[in-house]
């Protein structure tokens, strides 16, 4: 989190922090402890909520189904717990949207009154940095993840999907003419390219159709839109990142896509391989017994 609020810090226009290093250093320890204060506390508080529903319909779905009742009595505890997880994905979703742009705000302020020179004003910039603070933190938490033996491998295809979108965007702004970041230190501009990559996957989605191309042409449709926001949302951000017309973005979003093909493609393999099932018991009479033989018997 901290990661975060230092790099809002260091990209958002209306997002400074001054004063000595030590001080800088005591208001990103500050703020990102409120973000994640209120970060825990948004989840919390929505488990605590719906605690009591899921254990309800967890309870209707294990009792013994009546038959006889009507098919909305016989399904209602499915329907209960599909609901459930929609709204819990839907706050999920939410979260980064709301909760860490208020908590962000609520932290530069408390800097304030405890005397370290944190200054954020602006809609526009709290919820820019808000977004920010949120990929970066979850970027840099995938990092981490790679030192547990559990997790290293989907650790480590997020963190190349970041680091391919990132030259992706790289590779978009010396190709097309439209695309482009202003100019400022390479290492700003390098910083620039991983906070629009952390970005690009923060709401990560994958797509599968019975149409070969239809889920490909989808998913740039989808980058398209994702970079125009983006790029709406770089106005509250130095360097700037450009976009001069439609074709030059979706040409960025398409190129962005095609690099991070293998990405998607071993992320692919692995959901595959995690959904295959279990491979069938040997029979364990002999071959001639005479008598049927298969998983069934």
């Amino acid at each position: 989190m901290a990661a975060g609020v230092a790099v809002a810090a260091l990209l958002v226009v209306d997002f400074r922090l001054t004063g000595s290093a030590g001080r800088q250093v005591l208001a990103v320890g500050v703020v990102s402890a409120c973000v994640s204060a209120g970060v825990w506390a948004a989840s919390s508080l929505t488990g605590l909520l719906m605690r009591p529903s899921l254990r309800r319909a967890q309870g209707l779905l294990a009792e013994e189904p009546d038959f006889g009742a009507s098919d909305r009595e016989f399904f209602a505890p499915m329907r209960r717990l599909m609901f459930l997880g929609v709204l819990q994905t839907l706050v999920g979703l939410l979260i980064p949207f709301t909760v860490y742009p208020l908590a962000l705000w609520a932290g530069v302020r408390i800097c304030g009154a405890a005397g370290l020179s944190a200054q954020l004003t602006g809609l526009g910039p709290v919820f820019v940095s808000g977004l920010l603070v949120a990929a970066v933190a979850t970027t840099v938490g995938t990092f981490f993840a790679l030192f547990r033996r559990r997790s290293a491998r989907a650790a480590a295809r997020s963190l190349a999907a970041v680091l391919l979108n990132a030259a992706g965007l790289a590779l978009a702004a010396l190709v097309l003419d439209g695309v482009r970041l202003e100019s400022a230190p390479g290492w700003r501009q390098a910083l620039a390219l991983c906070a629009v990559a952390s970005l690009f996957v923060l709401p990560r989605i994958t797509l599968s159709l019975p149409v070969p191309g239809v889920a490909s042409i989808v998913l740039v449709a989808y980058h398209c839109l994702l970079l125009w926001l983006i790029c709406a949302a770089f106005a509250f951000v130095d360097p700037r990142l450009h976009a001069a017309g439609f074709w030059q973005l979706a040409g960025a979003a398409a190129i962005m896509w095609a690099v991070e093909w293998p990405a998607r493609l071993a992320a692919g393999r692995a959901q595959a391989a995690a959904a295959r099932p279990a491979p069938v018991l040997p029979d364990p009479l002999p071959p001639d017994h005479g008598f049927p033989s298969g998983p069934l018997y």
